[in-house]
């Protein structure tokens, strides 16, 4: 029994099937966990090992080696990069998608730890962690104040960290820009040195003096009581007070005191001092929900007295790109129902029949959010595209049924049941609605199960809900849909006695099926006509460059202290905010350290404002300073230009970069050019003379911890008394020792008798240039030159850097790389092309299999092939490129195309048409479906429509959806007239060439088996 007549002969339990869906369907409108992005775990890993106050060079030669020799060993890594500062180094383990993270998180600690014991004694703390899309903050916030907020931890801390941290659905909240304070012990080192204590004494007896240990059980009276002998300290007094010898107190001999740490980094929002605030959610909490807690609390703390004059500003929220996005969709998607209902009806006439059609979106739609939510999606940004695209297809399934089943029961004899032709109806084009759904679904299987890399699981949830979506059409159009017709006994119209639009396709298409040669000689010209807008539009993502905010970098040269680099930013500032409505600039918020800095230019909503323009303008403006060079630009790594040399010497890669650097500024359309090597770095280095050592006694890695104590301080083991909570006690020189490289040099060593031997006496002291950062591409030096792109597409940016640097002698070892905005380019575009070939292929096998024929299926392909041309002409007339999400529209649209062609097709073969009639069989088979062929590609289309035509966003600030819908309206549009005429064709034309083979087959085996009567047997 099929399901279509189990359905009609049970409509009460089909009827409550459905309903039962549709309430599953509103509840998991609930239950879905709204987010931004899926929870996906990326495979990256990321080490990061502090080790502050030393030198790039120190860093890389100490941990950056040792620990990259290590974890190269491990397998699937994909590529490894390391950047080492002063202030430690960060390696970056991309591994290969598939792998599992958590394991190869716990492998990479493995690696670590079996190297630690080569690791310098002062590295602290090694960090493994691993990165997912939901540890992404949802709410990025900045708290600007004309007062002092650098000594407010207590305050944000307590009135607003905390209050946060305590929200339903928050799972950390990340303080910074703010720092507590900390007790500082000031050694004076004169003091120090009349005592006779040497400064290591000093040390020890500080770490001694500070403990708690569990000393064991004690038994007494039947009861056991834990035993935890402390010496910590209590009060600041007491350590001022501690007894160094019988005759010397710690105060003797140094300050101590509370004070801040000393500033490293700063930030400004609308030109005061800011602090920063990141509130993360918890896995599988509704993004919105958090974010509307968050927000609610935010407005709470703004109404605090002690918040007066401080001002919350929300950098980045998730929830409102996901609900502007969210809203642009629905809106779209109701514009492009409407639009299709109305199609509908105009080609049916009939009100409730249009009615009855359209119901099978709401169904299934609510279909595919149940089983989403029980599969364990989530409903984002990637899954609301998919459920979109797939509204226009939705309707096929029933417009093709309820046509045949309309036709049979004008065809049958006026006392056929109802049931017999409706049965009758859907049987006819049961195998087309199903190859059609499935050739559908099928082009999305790679993107599920195929090589998975960035691009493919993220298009995995739209997949999910377009494939889920298209089974439940198919399924509600073989069930639900015929039980509709036959209780509601919809009965075929009269037919108008001329149709004007079927009399001249029966005409056109007689005319290309009576003339296979000259018509086929025409579709080979529309086909090669693809090549007037394929050496036109140029591959472009556009590098990554956001259309609401604009960044300038100030490209610092060589490092200075928080204050100078401050008056730079605040320069700047003061001539943003005297030209802010020129500049239509809603906010301005900067980073700064000592040695970079930036400034985020947040843009008023809505500005239509030309960015190239605008950005000149700004330049012209630009502030002149003499030890930075402003440009805009922006700072992730696959954004923008990125081209990396790599070598063995960094003073060679150097060289070669002077070289490259004029040659990519002569580039039109390449602006901003910039190197990261920075000319005003330098570093000191200290060369302790071992022989002067050794008479003098003293070790010469002790004089280097004297010098690293007096620059950088240690840390003690911390203070638990305070009511702020644990604070940290830093030991160090007076700061005066920090503040020039003559006062360095004075700096006391050794005490022998009545004379004293400075650094100076011991060392020779020099300064040179260094990298500010060194950088290791798979463990080889790494210098990158960036740029930004200004009206260059990716493709074009592409061949004239390479042209330029193939002109350059690389020495042997050194080579260049393109990165940035290329790679990932270059990366999607080859997994899309080849997910497209799969589809073909598979689309071909499932048609094969389907209608157990290799002639069906080659005729229907020749659609694909049209629909692509289709899709260059449409992005040419358009002004589009070809971006990646233009390439999801060819994916998508390669198994919509074929619908229509299964459909005529399988018609045809169904009557079975002799070779004498072939041209009139087709040409009646062709007008019967010309109606349903037509309200098909119309509702796709308008559906599309708003899309196309509108500026709704991926998250509300991502990739336009345009590209992607101009693409499937395009190819769609165009394979449809090609379709109508040239599957036609092509049938005929293969048809005959079978037919014409048969005899070729039959004669051959006519004259085989007259010869074979003469041989001997």
């Amino acid at each position: 029994m099929s399901i279509t007549k189990l359905a009609i002969k049970r409509p009460v339990t089909t009827s409550m099937f459905f309903i039962a869906i549709l309430l599953f369907g509103m509840a998991a409108t609930r239950l879905l966990p709204l987010e931004m992005f899926p929870g996906i775990d990326i495979p990256q890993i990321n080490v990061n090992v502090p080790y502050r106050g030393s030198s790039p060079a120190e860093v890389e030669r100490e941990v950056t080696q040792v620990l990259e020799e290590s974890l190269a060993t491990m397998t699937g890594i994909d590529r490894m990069r390391s950047w080492s500062d002063q202030n430690g180094v960060n390696i970056r383990l991309d591994m290969k998608w598939g792998e599992n993270v958590a394991s190869k998180g716990l492998e990479a600690r493995e690696k670590i730890d079996a190297v630690s014991h080569l690791l310098p004694d002062d590295v602290e703390r090694i960090f493994v962690q691993q990165f997912s899309t939901s540890d992404m903050p949802v709410l990025n916030i900045r708290l600007s104040s004309q007062r002092e907020l650098s000594g407010a931890f207590d305050l944000l801390d307590k009135q607003l960290k905390k209050p946060l941290e305590r929200i339903d659905g928050v799972s950390q909240v990340s303080l910074y820009g703010v720092e507590q304070k900390q007790i500082e012990v000031r050694i004076d080192v004169d003091r120090l040195l009349a005592s006779g204590m040497p400064v290591a004494e000093l040390n020890r007896k500080l770490a001694a003096e500070n403990f708690v240990i569990n000393a064991g059980n004690l038994r007494s009276n039947n009861k056991v009581y834990q035993v935890s002998p402390q010496g910590e300290f209590r009060s600041l007094e007491a350590i001022r007070n501690l007894w160094l010898t019988p005759s010397l107190r710690l105060a003797d001999v140094a300050n101590v005191s509370f004070a801040l740490p000393e500033a490293e980094e700063g930030r400004h929002l609308d030109k005061k001092y800011a602090v920063g605030l990141d509130v993360f959610k918890e896995s599988g909490a509704n993004l919105v929900q958090v974010s509307n807690r968050v927000i609610k609390v935010i407005n709470a703390v703004k109404q605090d007295p002690q918040f007066s004059g401080i001002k919350l500003y929300i950098m980045e929220d998730q929830a409102f790109g996901v609900k502007s996005s969210l809203k642009d969709l629905l809106i779209s998607g109701l514009i492009g129902a409407l639009l299709s209902f109305g199609v509908l009806y105009l080609f049916l006439r009939d009100l409730k029949l249009t009615m009855v059609i359209v119901a099978s979106v709401p169904i299934s739609i609510c279909m595919t959010l149940a089983v989403m939510y029980f599969l364990g999606y989530s409903l984002n940004i990637l899954s609301m595209m998919g459920l979109l695209l797939a509204i226009g297809m939705l309707i096929d399934n029933a417009v093709v049924i309820t046509e045949s089943v309309l036709q049979e029961r004008e065809n049958e004899p006026a006392n056929t049941p109802a049931t017999q032709a409706i049965l009758s109806g859907v049987d006819k084009v049961a195998l087309a609605v199903m190859a059609g759904t499935l050739t559908t679904a099928v082009v999305f299987l790679p993107n599920i199960f195929g090589v998975k890399v960035e691009l493919t699981v993220f298009l995995e949830h739209v997949s999910i809900a377009i494939c889920v979506s298209l089974l439940a059409s198919l399924l509600v159009s073989k069930t639900l849909l015929p039980l509709m017709i036959r209780k509601l006994n919809f009965k075929p119209k009269p037919k108008k006695e001329s149709d004007k639009l079927q009399n001249a396709y029966h005409k056109s298409l007689s005319w290309v099926l009576t003339r296979p040669k000259l018509s086929g000689f025409i579709a080979i010209l529309i086909l090669v006509s693809t090549a007037l807008p394929l050496g036109v539009i140029q591959g472009n993502d556009g590098g990554g460059e956001n259309s609401d905010r604009l960044f300038i970098n100030y490209m610092i040269e060589g490092r200075h202290t928080v204050e100078v680099v401050e008056s730079l930013v605040s320069e700047m500032e003061d001539y943003l905010y005297a030209n802010q409505d020129k500049f239509h600039i809603d906010s301005v918020y900067s980073y700064y350290n000592p040695d970079r800095a930036q400034s985020t230019l947040i843009l008023k909503k809505d500005t239509k404002a030309d960015l190239k323009k605008l950005k000149e303008e700004i330049r012209e403006g630009f502030p002149k300073f003499s030890i930075a060079k402003p440009q805009f630009g922006w700072g992730r790594d696959n954004d923008g230009v990125r081209i990396s040399l790599t070598g063995r010497s960094t003073s060679e890669l150097i060289r070669i970069s002077e070289q490259v650097i004029p040659l990519i500024q002569n580039i039109e359309g390449l602006v901003d050019v910039r190197s990261e090597l920075s000319t005003g770095q330098q570093e000191v280095v200290i060369i302790i003379n071992p022989v002067m050592a050794s008479r003098l006694g003293v070790e010469l890695r002790q004089v280097a911890r004297n010098i690293s104590l007096a620059l950088r301080g240690t840390q003690l083991r911390s203070y638990r008394h305070d009511p702020s909570g644990e604070l940290r006690i830093e030991l160090a020189y007076d700061k005066s020792w920090q503040k020039s490289l003559d006062k360095l040099k004075e700096l006391p060593v050794i005490k022998i008798g009545e004379r004293v031997y400075t650094l100076d006496n011991l060392a020779t002291i020099k300064t040179q240039p260094r990298l500010e950062t060194i950088r290791h591409y798979d463990r080889q030096t790494a210098l990158n030159i960036g740029a930004s792109m200004d009206e260059i597409s990716v493709d074009d940016a592409q061949e004239k850097i390479t042209e330029a640097l193939d002109s350059i002698q690389f020495p042997h070892g050194y080579k260049y790389s393109l990165r940035g905005a290329f790679e990932r380019q270059n990366e999607d575009q080859a997994i899309m092309l080849t997910n497209m070939i799969l589809a073909v292929a598979m689309i071909y096998i499932v048609m094969a299999a389907l209608f157990e024929s290799l002639l069906l299926p080659t005729a229907i392909i020749t659609s694909i092939l049209y629909s692509i041309t289709g899709v260059f002409w449409a992005m040419m007339f358009s002004g589009n490129s070809m971006g990646v999400m233009a390439m999801i529209g060819i994916l998508i649209l390669i198994g919509v195309v074929v619908n229509n062609g299964i459909v005529l097709v399988d018609q045809i073969n169904q009557m079975q048409p002799k070779l004498n009639k072939l041209t009139e069989t087709i040409s009646q088979v062709c007008i019967t479906r010309l109606r349903p062929v037509l309200m098909t590609v119309s509702t796709t289309i308008l559906g599309l429509l708003p899309l196309a035509l509108g500026e709704t966003k991926i998250g509300g600030g991502g990739p336009p959806y345009s590209p992607m819908a101009i693409a499937i309206i395009g190819g769609l549009a165009f394979s449809t007239i090609t379709s109508l005429y040239l599957v036609p064709l092509c049938y005929q034309a293969l048809y005959r060439m079978r037919y014409k083979a048969g005899i070729q087959l039959e004669k051959s085996n006519h004259i085989s088996k007259r010869w074979l009567r003469w041989l001997p047997s």
